[in-house]
């Protein structure tokens, strides 16, 4: 019995506080942690969900205006912003690019805080590629649910 309760404990601890599906036409990695969802197309066209612990507490202006430094400083250009939701509630995000010597890639970033956490859902990929899933990856965050 004593197995049974440490087992049980063990594992709510280890369940992400989220629920996502691969957008269509993606496949799911299966070996991922526990606060983690990961899924690539054919294309090779990544998605991933996180959840991170926030170790303090800041606003979301503070967050939104955190991660256009860091992209900026990461020579990232931003192309667009972005209006979506996740878990229910608007979520910061955006869209950048980044030139490399086979042309460019889009990096795809929406956060939104909930309770002690962060929620983030990256996607990244050659442009043209990337664009041809951008809907799916959209209709995919939506999808997203926040226990």
């Amino acid at each position: 019995m004593k197995f049974l309760l440490i087992f049980a404990t063990l594992f709510l601890f280890s369940c992400a506080s989220f629920k996502a599906q691969a957008p269509e036409n993606f496949a799911e990695y299966e070996d991922c942690p526990s606060d983690k969802f990961r899924a690539v197309s054919s294309d090779g066209i990544l998605y991933r969900v996180s959840e991170y612990k926030q170790k303090a507490q800041a606003s979301t202006d503070f967050w939104r205006e955190a991660l256009l430094l860091k992209m900026k400083n990461a020579n990232y250009k931003q192309e667009d912003s972005l209006n979506v939701s996740i878990g229910g509630k608007p979520a910061t995000g955006y869209i950048f690019s980044f030139a490399n010597n086979t042309g460019s890639d889009l990096y795809l970033v929406a956060a939104v805080q909930a309770k002690e956490k962060v929620f983030v859902v990256e996607a990244t990929g050659e442009s043209t590629k990337f664009e041809n899933r951008k809907k799916d990856i959209l209709d995919a965050i939506g999808k997203i649910t926040i226990d």
